[in-house]
């Protein structure tokens, strides 16, 4: 896996993604939700990844002979899904991260290789290989999606309840105050993540120009990872000139 198409989609500007679909969305999430690795650890687990697919390869051919078995016969996605349903593979020590983060680095990873390929390609048109990469890295940031999250103390308590460990009526109020203020805590995040994606979107509506009001509603929402209309209606009737609030 070449680093370089790592950087690519690191840094090329999301206006430079517009004609290459689902592109700006993947960048925008992707990199907001792995923005916590420096660029070196984010480099470092792309070899830590390749080297992990690289031995899952080297083994199945042992298994099943060298000649059945070839790397480039199946996706990267699919060999690391294999990897991932391991129960202890070799994550790189130095940047703590979970596979949901290994998906999403790999969206990123897939997305350099369609603006490679798509380089020197007329505008508009986008060849076979990098329909496919494309596809790979949509399906690749779904699957990180999709990945539950690691359960909370609450929900871990909760289930040993549920499956008999009934504590003692002390103990039982301590559960159901921790209960309730988890719930207090996630509808707070929620507010939270809402307020503060508005007013990201209010920000960026008034520093930036767009040449149509549909180009910065989708560029704005995928900056902030809302969907256009979200967009739409938070800077409806706002003059361009108007400082956010």
């Amino acid at each position: 896996m070449n680093p370089h198409l790592l950087t690519l989609a690191l840094t090329t500007p999301l206006e430079q993604l517009l004609e290459l679909p689902n592109a700006v969305r993947i960048a925008a999430c992707a990199r907001e939700d792995l923005q916590h690795f420096s660029a070196e650890q984010l480099a470092q687990m792309l070899a830590s990844m390749d080297a992990a697919i690289t031995d899952t390869v080297t083994l199945a051919q042992i298994k099943y002979g060298g000649e059945l078995i070839d790397r480039y016969e199946k996706r990267d996605l699919d060999w690391f899904i294999e990897v991932a349903n391991q129960a202890e593979w070799p994550r790189l020590r130095s940047a703590p991260a979970t596979d949901r983060d290994y998906l999403r680095l790999l969206a990123l990873y897939k997305l350099g290789v369609v603006i490679e390929a798509t380089a020197d390609t007329p505008s508009g048109i986008i060849i076979r290989p990098a329909v496919d990469a494309l596809m790979e890295s949509l399906e690749s940031l779904v699957v990180a999606d999709l990945l539950p999250e690691p359960p909370s103390m609450e929900q871990l308590i909760e289930e040993a309840w549920k499956a008999g460990l009934t504590p003692e009526p002390v103990a039982a109020d301590e559960v159901r105050k921790a209960q309730s203020q988890a719930v207090r805590r996630a509808a707070d995040a929620r507010h939270a993540s809402n307020r503060a994606a508005r007013q990201k979107a209010l920000e960026l509506f008034a520093s930036n120009t767009y040449r149509t009001k549909e180009e910065a509603y989708r560029i704005i929402g995928a900056q902030v990872c809302k969907a256009p209309g979200t967009i739409k209606n938070w800077i409806a009737g706002i003059p361009k000139d108007s400082p956010p609030k």
